[in-house]
């Protein structure tokens, strides 16, 4: 019996033990099934104990696998606190014992969402505001720090000496002045000289020709000597050659060469044979030759500019297809030139060419330039007027506008007169070519000389926004290569050279550029893919009023990231040359469509440009018809108000010798009256 009670006192003592071992603090939550362990121990209930037992040997044995389940719940709620909570809960899909998905292509995903919402919160119009409104500025400080960083290590660099000697040579030349003194050449020997002392002082010298021989000592020596027009020069432009130890010689055979009127060829030859003997081709060392076309001769390796920011494509296509084979390419946007058309065939009847002038056209041109002046159109615009034969017609015109034009407006307008030659180099925004030959009874004489190539060429890329093509000729009844004809069938329709040079388009689209070309078109608009600019080419040009919207569309393709600087700095060189842009990015077109096209579409409204299908009070498209009949008008009335006074003078000045007659044969009979009388 004894024995028995220490047995029952051994059994209370373990089972104690073990309520004591399952006993958790008062402010700790016992497990569940540390729970049913103490509540079957404290019932003495064995089947309830074994089967709490048997479940925390079972817990004991995945021990291991949730060490690891809440280490990688760890590791999971330092990057994703959501996901790892919706895991550690067990909510729904995260409920079951597998993974509801492809986990690793979840992460991704999730990674790109969060980065493309974040980058979805930056605002590209508001990004291009900013670039819009700090660009003028940067350029401007920018300009600003070139010319003070130059002319802070100019002054370092002048000695005192040099100093001396530069402002001495500017009072020598001041002193010399037209060239007229007895004193003038005493006084270029001494400025050559001070020439040689502070040369080394100015960095660039930028001088005629002309100047530049009187200037310089022959020993003097250049790095490098740049020869502007070079395609204007004769072999006179050489003499530079000798002072440099480098030469960049600009210019384009295509363009006006020197003439050598007056020159007598025979000694020119003599001289070649004296003194050119061992020179390759030095039968071509004459007057009609140009320094740049010797030098393309001599050197080769020329270097063809092709981009063109001057005219305006309507205006370039002529000589772009006349002399370049289409390799020339137009940067100006159209729709940033006020003027419209940009190229005008303007038809004279009864016009007659005598002498090298057509009295008709030069009038038709004077009365034009004088209507245009008073359209508000053309305010501040300046305006030249070349004559494709000779000098005489552009001095008639001159006459004419000097006697009819307002002289302050004739200033300030920069009106210049002249044939192609005095224009190269030089450009106006609003051109009129005089073509003066009329037909007669004989057949024209055919222009398609190398020589008119170069006239026509020069004339016809002048102007920058509009240029005026008057001619008093029926272009059929010119042969096809007639260059008259050719160029007035280009001013009658501009439009049939472009489509004859365009290049033949990739029409292939990427995924976001067909998508957004077709909202936009199933919008109304009008919307041209690929569009050519020089060799840029803008992803989509939406076109209205006569206005273009350039879009660009970003990061639908491989190495996107790569060309963005790329495409960045080529948006800035096309918005100085007046393109709009906005920007469409893939990460957001493909997350919300209709909040990536409000930019694009707020943008075209600023710009006033309208579905075509749009409403009847849509702004129509200015394409300058009403300003040109304007025009027309107005200068017809000016043509009839001048030959009126002129003819109203003409009589005065012929009805003045038959006045005095009258007055001098009525002038005795009186007298003798009076004699009668006082008799």
């Amino acid at each position: 019996m004894r024995k028995e009670m220490v047995r029952f006192g051994q059994v209370t003592a373990e089972l104690e033990a073990v309520k004591s071992a399952l006993t958790l603090p008062q402010e700790g939550t016992p497990a569940p099934v540390l729970a049913k362990l103490l509540r079957a121990a404290e019932r003495e209930a064995p089947a309830d104990y074994r089967e709490a037992y048997q479940r925390l040997v079972e817990l004991d044995r995945q021990r291991k696998t949730a060490s690891r389940r809440r280490d990688l719940l760890d590791a999971l709620h330092a990057a994703a606190p959501a996901w790892a909570l919706a895991i550690h809960q067990r909510r729904p899909p995260h409920d079951q014992s597998s993974p509801p998905g492809d986990a690793q292509a979840a992460w991704l995903w999730r990674q790109l969402h969060d980065e493309l919402e974040q980058r979805g919160k930056t605002s590209l119009p508001a990004l291009q505001a900013q670039i819009d409104r700090l660009g003028p500025e940067l350029r401007k400080v920018t300009a600003e720090l070139i010319e003070r960083r130059a002319w802070g290590a100019q002054v370092r660099r002048t000695t005192s000496q040099q100093q001396q000697s530069l402002v001495g040579w500017l009072d020598m030349v001041r002193r010399i002045g037209k060239g007229m003194g007895k004193r003038v050449p005493r006084l270029i020997v001494e400025a050559s000289q001070k020439m040689t002392e502070c040369r080394s002082a100015v960095p660039v010298w930028i001088m005629p020709l002309a100047q530049a021989v009187e200037t310089f000592e022959p020993t003097t020596r250049f790095d490098v000597v740049i020869t502007d027009e070079a395609s204007q020069s004769d072999v006179m432009a050489l003499i530079p050659f000798y002072m440099a130890r480098r030469v960049v010689v600009v210019g384009d055979h295509e363009q006006v060469s020197p003439s050598a009127v007056g020159q007598d060829l025979a000694v020119v030859q003599q001289l070649i044979d004296e003194h050119l003997e061992d020179i390759p081709n030095s039968v071509l060392y004459d007057g009609q030759m140009s320094v740049y076309d010797l030098a393309r001769q001599s050197f080769g390796g020329a270097i063809c500019l092709t981009e063109h920011f001057r005219c305006v494509p309507e205006i370039i296509e002529f000589s772009n297809h006349l002399c370049y084979g289409g390799r020339i390419r137009p940067l100006r946007d159209p729709s940033k030139a006020t003027l419209k058309p940009h190229i005008i065939a303007h038809r004279v009847e009864n016009g007659r060419a005598a002498n090298e002038t057509n009295p008709a056209e030069a009038m038709a041109i004077a009365s034009l330039i004088r209507a245009a002046v008073d359209q508000p159109e053309y305010k501040n615009k300046s305006f030249g007027v070349i004559s494709l034969v000779g000098d005489d017609q552009a001095l008639e015109i001159e006459r004419l506008l000097l006697h009819h034009l307002p002289p302050a407006e004739y200033e300030a307008r920069r009106v210049l007169c002249g044939n192609a030659a005095q224009f190269q180099g030089d450009e106006r925004d609003v051109m009129f070519l005089s073509v003066v030959d009329t037909a007669g009874n004989t057949q024209l004489r055919l222009r398609s000389e190398p020589m008119f190539k170069q006239r026509f060429n020069v004339a016809a890329s002048r102007a920058r926004d509009q240029m005026w093509v008057v001619h008093s000729l029926n272009p059929a009844d010119l042969k096809p290569k007639d260059l008259r004809r050719r160029l007035i069938q280009h001013a009658e329709d501009p439009e049939a050279v472009r489509l004859l040079m365009k290049q033949s388009e990739d029409a292939s689209e990427t995924p976001l550029e067909h998508d957004v070309h077709n909202r936009l078109f199933e919008a109304g608009y009008r919307v041209l893919p690929h569009w050519r600019v020089g060799y840029y080419t803008i992803d989509l040009v939406v076109e209205g009023g006569g206005r273009r919207l350039a879009i660009e569309c970003d990061g639908d393709t491989a190495g996107a990231v790569e060309q963005l600087r790329e495409d960045m700095a080529r948006q800035a060189i096309l918005e100085r040359l007046g393109w709009s842009f906005v920007r469409v990015r893939g990460s957001e077109f493909f997350m919300n469509p209709e909040k990536a096209m409000k930019a694009v579409l707020a943008r075209l409204s600023e710009l006033k440009i309208r579905p075509e299908g749009g409403s009847a009070n849509a702004e129509a498209p200015q394409n300058g018809k009403e300003v040109l009949e304007r025009i027309i008008r107005r200068a017809a009335d000016y043509r009839h108000h001048w030959v009126s006074a002129a003819n109203a003078q003409l009589a005065r000045a012929a009805k003045g010798p038959a006045e005095r007659a009258r007055r001098a044969s009525r002038a005795p009979a009186k007298k003798k009256r009076k004699t009668s009388a006082r008799r």
